[in-house]
């Protein structure tokens, strides 16, 4: 039985956004990448982002986005939403966003821009890149000076924009965009679990997680026990995944997708090295991530 088209009230769950895992030459291990997609569908997980941030989607070859995406869409088939990254920038979105289109994804998100680029030119290439690929979209808002409320309001007003991922600490900016949008375009906090529950008291409805990779149980577990009421649960959950984030977004977010890599690797999945501009866990770090790993793992082995 095919899967209904993505909707809107999809989005209001935990985001994974996968790595790319590599064989020692740092090309795409297509198995690893299947191996992983069915551990999180068999978890639980409905909502995977590959290719985007925690996939080092900037530094990545097209070659490579084709291979990691198809293998992907060929794992989960109709148990998950696939929803890849293409950017950063308008050209390179452009061609990302049509090879996902072939391969048939669900939906895309438009990363952040990283070059020379103004209000205007931003809130025009995304109204183009909406337009032409024609698919459910969600907007990235990582630079609220690219982005501010009044432009990013009027994309999300059109017809295919499901979601925006919000990975700015500015709660007031947030809860303009919140007000102004209301249900029509779901707003999810882009910065993963450490301030998940900040902003999900400010109307977000999901996160983006990649340490959902490995704990997705754990993840999920907090996303419904907030919207539960499960306050104390939540304050559990937190507590033992805001540790393993702060290890990630140490040195500038050195270790933001390698600390993932090697916990994959540590649970028997597929991690391998990392692309530039990331870096590999140093041997001075490994043990204290993998003792992490396997102590976040007794708790996900709980649930």
């Amino acid at each position: 039985m095919n899967k209904p088209p993505i909707s809107n009230n999809d989005y209001k769950s935990v985001m994974v956004v996968t790595t790319t895992p590599r064989h020692p030459d740092r090309s795409v291990d297509v198995d690893g990448v299947k191996r992983n997609a069915r551990y999180l569908v068999e978890r639980g997980v409905r909502m995977l982002m590959p290719q985007c941030g925690t996939g080092l989607v900037y530094d990545e070859s097209l070659e490579a986005y084709q291979q990691t995406i198809a293998a992907m869409m060929e794992a989960v088939g109709d148990q998950a939403y696939v929803i890849p990254g293409i950017g950063p920038g308008y050209g390179r979105a452009l061609e990302m966003g049509q090879i996902a289109r072939d391969l048939g994804v669900d939906a895309m998100m438009i990363m952040p821009i990283v070059g020379p680029a103004s209000p205007e030119g931003v809130y025009t290439g995304f109204y183009e890149l909406i337009q032409s690929l024609d698919l459910p979209m969600v907007l990235y808002l990582k630079d609220a000076r690219l982005m501010p409320v009044e432009s990013t309001v009027r994309l999300a007003r059109m017809k295919n924009v499901h979601a925006i991922k919000y990975a700015v600490t500015d709660f007031e900016l947030f809860d303009a965009l919140v007000k102004e949008v209301g249900d029509d375009t779901v707003l999810l906090c882009g910065m993963a679990e450490k301030p998940a529950v900040a902003f999900m008291d400010h109307g977000a409805k999901g996160y983006s997680s990649g340490m959902a990779n490995f704990v997705p149980k754990l993840s999920l577990a907090l996303h419904a026990a907030y919207f539960c009421g499960d306050r104390a649960e939540v304050e559990r959950i937190h507590t033992l995944m805001v540790p393993f984030e702060d290890i990630r977004s140490e040195g500038k977010g050195r270790y933001t997708a390698s600390a993932i890599h090697v916990a994959l690797e540590r649970i028997g999945l597929a991690g391998g090295p990392v692309i530039p501009m990331q870096t590999d866990v140093a041997m001075a770090d490994l043990k204290k991530v993998q003792e992490m790993t396997d102590a976040l793992m007794k708790h996900e082995e709980n649930l």
